[in-house]
């Protein structure tokens, strides 16, 4: 069956979004699945208890990438500079990078999102909307899996995504560890 894409958040209304795209701010979606993991002496071992992919979101994560290629005028440095670079919610949840430059290619800004989403494409989706509507010219090139766990100070990066491929985990993890000092950051290509 197919479903639609998840409710936003509460702390996301229409009027929040519109604003957010104005001020050229990001927002998150919600709720997904969780992802379990347990350490072993050797390796960590992860299980994904949400969906992963279908066919509607394998095109509606192409149709993101694709309306994503066209700029418009008016997007200026500053304006990319509203975006914050890091935004990783507490717990599992998956993650996209996404790559913003100004429509002339003379300014450009990585992007890291995790937060609540059925799928990437839902997890990327308002950022992506929000610097579209701002001007810039907008890829995707890989997701996977953030887990931020607060309580003992740590960040896993792992696994990709159906829908965007998998993203560069070591890139990730120099942005979210300027982000958050004093977290141990590590990355993994195991998991999904």
């Amino acid at each position: 069956a197919v479903s639609s894409p998840p409710a936003l958040s509460p702390f996301a209304t229409a009027s929040t979004l519109l604003t957010a795209a104005i001020l050229c701010c990001a927002w998150t979606r919600a709720p997904p699945g969780t992802v379990a993991r347990a350490r072993s002496a050797s390796r960590i071992q992860m299980t994904d208890q949400g969906p992963t992919t279908n066919a509607e979101d394998q095109a509606r994560a192409a149709a993101l990438k694709a309306s994503g290629k066209a700029g418009g005028p008016g997007a200026a440095a500053a304006d990319l500079d509203a975006f914050p670079t890091v935004e990783v919610q507490a717990g599992t949840f998956k993650y996209v990078l996404i790559n913003a430059y100004t429509s002339d290619g003379s300014t450009s800004k990585t992007l890291v999102r995790s937060g609540p989403g059925s799928y990437h494409v839902d997890v990327a989706t308002p950022t992506v909307d929000a610097l579209k509507a701002c001007g810039f010219v907008v890829d995707i090139p890989g997701g996977g899996r953030i887990n931020r766990d607060d309580a003992n100070k740590n960040v896993l990066i792992y696994g990709y995504s159906y829908g965007f491929g998998k993203a560069d985990h070591a890139l990730t993890s120099e942005l979210v560890r300027k982000d958050f000092p004093g977290y141990n950051v590590s990355w993994s290509d195991e998991g999904y």
